[in-house]
């Protein structure tokens, strides 16, 4: 058992695999004198073979545990005004950008060139946490889970655009639209299966789909698609 710090918010975690503790090693946090996680989570030995008898690939008892305990913990961060958007998030210039992307279609890819060619940093190659502060604005924020490649910094970023990635013969972007924006976010994300904390994260959705810029990017995996991309999301203006 030990604890976490993410998007500022401390979680204690009752895990029974040293690789969920070696998994979070940059994310441990030592509670002070008097000072209390916010909440708890811990997976049961039947919710583990439940999981590994539902996923369609091999995978170990450590690796269940870590990925529902990630769930759980996202499941009850709409409560601090945070929600989980499966992307690769890039910082920039002091600026964020997220990319969306359905599995296979390239957003490692696509952010290894922002990488390449730019310099960027990214802060979460997978399962980055979005959170909206308390002026409204958003940023996001690394997390220990974060894709095969592994790419995660312990920091946050401003969240200045989400960019959806589509593969395509020729490098084009355009605005998404507000029912579009919505769909995409929902289905990038994790549902809580308490109702408070799914009205919460219909909150958070309305807030982002509202005040931040969303773009569709139809590309191929070239140096051109980044730079289509950049100039796109480098002049983006929150609508708040």
């Amino acid at each position: 058992m030990f604890c976490i710090k993410l998007c500022n918010v401390i979680i204690e975690l009752d895990n029974r695999f040293g690789y969920v503790s070696e998994l979070c090693r940059d994310y441990l946090y030592q509670l002070n004198s008097g000072e209390a996680p916010a909440f708890r989570v811990s997976v049961s030995e039947k919710e583990l073979n439940d999981y590994r008898l539902a996923v369609c690939r091999s995978m170990t008892s450590a690796e269940a545990e870590s990925y529902l305990l990630y769930r759980k913990i996202c499941g009850e961060m709409p409560k601090y005004g945070v929600f989980l958007l499966h992307a690769a998030v890039v910082a920039l210039n002091g600026r964020g950008y997220a990319f969306s992307a359905r599995r296979g279609v390239g957003k490692t890819t696509h952010t290894a060139l922002w990488e390449q060619y730019f310099d960027a940093e990214i802060i979460n190659g997978d399962k980055p946490l979005i959170r909206r502060e308390a002026d409204g604005s958003f940023t996001a924020w690394g997390t220990p889970w974060c894709g095969k490649e592994g790419k995660q910094i312990n920091r946050s970023v401003p969240l200045n655009a989400i960019c959806f990635l589509e593969q395509g013969r020729v490098n084009e972007i355009h605005p998404a639209g507000t029912a579009d924006t919505a769909a995409r976010i929902l289905e990038a994300t994790i549902l809580p299966p308490d109702p408070a904390r799914q009205d919460e994260m219909a909150t958070l959705v309305g807030a982002v789909v509202r005040d931040i810029p969303a773009f569709v990017l139809t590309c191929r995996p070239d140096e051109l698609a980044a730079r289509v991309a950049l100039e796109a999301l480098a002049s983006a203006k929150s609508h708040k």
